[in-house]
């Protein structure tokens, strides 16, 4: 038994890697693109966690065990403070960027680094990674071809996240293919790929992203002051790129306003100084963000998002949630520089600060930010075999009772927090949103429809009251408030009726329907 499982312990990381590019539900579900992933990271990162138990005697965490133990701290912390905790927990629909993922984030960097124990993991991580990338690459030019009426994404589910993705995997395979070896003629072929997803894709921030970070490969192969002059260069010219993009037609590409952010970031800043220390909570921007906004940067969408990862951090985590991710970013650039000529550390660092810079105009999202932390975790597991040796039989003393009990509450974990809201989803797309509410309750969008659905059969008082919920539960959608509103109308309640509009103005202040029907019900 044991051997099978570190056989399996050997793959499951780049099993991962695959799946997360790769994955979707076209079929079964209303969200077929983003859960499924959102479910994959943290199934992962718990399953992951289990097997590591299990086993042991991988490498330990290093100089990165504080960081991440804070991280995790000060998420905690953000959830306990947050203005509304079924929304930290259950995350916002199509977004989840609740405490569970953000705990698996972390974990799935952890994981890496346990069940990784040599090269030959670490080239089965990298492979599978973009051997997934470059399917998603080859659907995307398929859906361009076809004259799909949408923006290519690979069925990722937002053209952007396809960006992100081909900004970690260009720069990987870069660097594999620089490093050559028996397998360096599949790693250029992978490049031309890449790049025709890269712009059927029309991602100005993956092609930033994919900019820097094939920099980073260049300057982590140099040495001495000539790396730092480098280094200073390919800063100028990410800058250079950066202008280019914002005085060029490029700046309106996609009838998305690059400028528009410009405005976005102040009126964010004005949100974090309104709670600074532990932010408004895990995935609570959509409900507090309109509150902050000075204009209507985008006729006709309702922000729930800074667009920019360390504000939307700041915004969701505070200040502390923002420092303890530093504490992990700092030492893990310090870890990955002073080990650069390690084998597989520049690629796979390299991707990673692809990653960083595409979402400094974008924000944390379950498909490409659990690549990020499994690309980090694995670049970490070189750092560490280079620098120590594996920790043997020190944590095998622990007993085989409590071993097995961290599995099980591992494997526990994985079906409450990543089944168990797919099975709500199938659940929904099937039309039992009653069904769905039992299997992930503190979900607003289900509450939500069940609530419809009630009404549709005539029992208006028993639906008025699931929208209620919905409205407790956090969701940040404002056109619930508004069909609240409509509904308590139609049961004589005009107080209740003017509250939903006004909060439906709190959450999108330009939102033209709860403009018009409260403005009525004044009148």
């Amino acid at each position: 038994m044991r051997h099978f499982l570190e056989r399996l312990a050997g793959y499951f990381p780049a099993v991962v890697a695959l799946a997360l590019p790769t994955a979707f539900l076209p079929t079964f579900a209303t969200d077929a693109f983003i859960l499924p992933r959102a479910a994959i990271v943290i199934a992962g990162a718990c399953l992951g966690a289990g097997l590591a138990v299990l086993l042991q005697g991988g490498q330990n965490l290093g100089s990165m065990r504080w960081p991440l133990a804070t991280s995790a701290l000060a998420a905690l912390l953000a959830f306990l403070f947050s203005i509304s905790w079924p929304l930290s927990l259950a995350g916002s629909y199509t977004r989840y960027e609740s405490l569970p993922v953000r705990i698996a984030y972390l974990g799935l960097f952890a994981v890496s680094v346990w069940l990784i124990r040599d090269r030959r993991g670490r080239d089965l991580v990298s492979a599978a990674f973009v051997l997934g990338t470059a399917v998603a690459c080859v659907e995307a030019v398929h859906q361009w071809s076809s004259q799909a009426p949408y923006r290519p994404d690979g069925n990722l589910g937002n053209a952007n996240l396809l960006g992100a993705l081909i900004a970690m995997a260009a720069p990987l395979a870069l660097g594999r293919a620089i490093q050559g070896g028996q397998y360096a003629v599949a790693w250029w072929m992978a490049l031309p790929v890449l790049l025709a997803g890269l712009l059927v894709s029309t991602s100005r921030s993956g092609g930033l992203g994919m900019l820097a970070g094939c920099l980073v490969v260049l300057v982590f192969a140099l040495r001495g002051r000539v790396a730092v002059a480098a280094g200073l260069a390919s800063a100028a010219a990410i800058g250079l790129a950066l202008l280019f993009i914002l005085l060029s037609p490029l700046r309106l590409l996609n009838e998305d306003p690059g400028p528009a952010r410009l405005h976005l970031w102040p009126d964010g800043l004005h949100m974090i100084a309104a709670r600074p220390l532990t932010g408004w909570g895990l995935d609570t921007t959509g409900l507090a963000y309109g509150h902050f906004l000075s204009g209507d940067w985008s006729p006709g969408v309702t922000f729930d998002r800074i667009h920019s990862g360390p504000l939307d951090l700041a915004a969701t985590q505070g200040l502390i949630g923002l420092a303890a991710l530093s504490w992990v970013l700092i030492t893990f650039v310090r870890g990955a520089w002073t080990s650069r000529f390690v084998a597989r550390v520049a690629p796979l660092a390299a991707a990673c600060a692809g990653y960083t810079v595409w979402v400094a105009f974008n924000f944390d999202w379950a498909p490409v930010t659990g690549v990020f932390w499994l690309l980090a975790g694995t670049a970490w597991s070189a750092v560490r075999e280079a620098h120590s040796a594996p920790r043997g039989d020190r944590q095998a003393r622990a007993p085989a009772w409590w071993r097995s009990s961290l599995a099980v509450t591992a494997v526990a974990a994985a079906v409450v927090f990543g089944t168990m809201p797919v099975l709500a989803e199938t659940w929904l797309w099937h039309g039992r949103s009653d069904l769905a509410t039992v299997v992930d309750p503190f979900q607003a969008q289900y509450h939500w429809s069940w609530g419809q659905t009630l009404i549709v059969r005539g029992r208006l008082a028993q639906g008025v009251d699931e929208l209620r919920r919905a409205a407790d539960y956090g969701e940040t959608a404002p056109a619930l408030y508004v069909e609240l509103g409509d509904r308590e109308r139609e049961l004589g309640r005009p107080a209740n009726a003017r509250a939903a509009y006004r909060r439906a103005l709190f959450i999108d202040p330009y939102y033209g329907p709860a403009k018009e029907r409260l403005a009525a019900t004044v009148a």
